[in-house]
Order: C-alpha cells, then structure tokens, then sequence
C-alpha cells in the first residue's frame, strides 16, 4: 500500500473563498516525482450547479454527477495538480484532497 492521505474540507460560506496550503514536513524522501519533485495532488471539488446550494445538480470537479443513459455511475476522475499549489475552496463546496506520497505515521 502506498503512504498518503485523504482530506476532506467543507465550506459553508456561500461568498468566500478560501485556498488551504498542506505542508509534508516529515516526507523527506518521496518516491514519485513531479515538476518540483512530489507526485500530483488528487483533488474531487463538489459544487452545486451554478452556486444554488438548493439545486438537484451537483458537480464534481464542474461536470454534472447524474447516470449515464445506462443508468451507470458516471466516472468520477479527479482533478490532478501540482501539490506545491493551494487546496482552493470555492464558496459552499466540499474537497477531498489525496496526498499519494504524504507520510503521516501517526495514521498507519
């Protein structure tokens, strides 16, 4: 199984925004490699559909979550980013943020 984490942010403002920085002090020595040597951040931003938080359409990563004609779950991909950029939580969202190689012994 490969080291990491999972977070999970909600904003319940409906007008502000907030960027979160995750900082691995204890990571010393990553396996996979990106632009500055980490391995890409997953991010899965849940939105509802043009900001009505009472809509019937919520958004994953701005792509509808609604079945496909043959009634299949659709494909749920995330959003890849460089990890050394900040979580943005857009106003009335949810965020889960995978960390691939973020060592957090303490969750072992």
């Amino acid at each position: 199984m490969q080291p990491g984490i999972t977070v999970m942010m909600i904003n319940m403002s409906n007008s502000t925004s907030f960027n979160i920085t995750v900082v691995n002090d204890l990571n010393l020595y990553p396996e996979q490699v990106s632009s500055d040597g980490r391995q890409k951040r997953e991010e899965y931003h849940l939105t509802p559909k043009d900001g009505n938080i009472q809509s019937d359409v919520l958004l994953l990563n701005g792509s509808p979550l609604q079945l496909t004609d043959s009634l299949d779950i659709p494909a749920m991909n995330p959003k890849l980013v460089d990890p050394a950029s900040p979580i943005i939580l857009a106003p009335d969202s949810i965020v889960f943020a995978t960390l691939r190689d973020f060592n957090a012994p303490a969750c072992a």
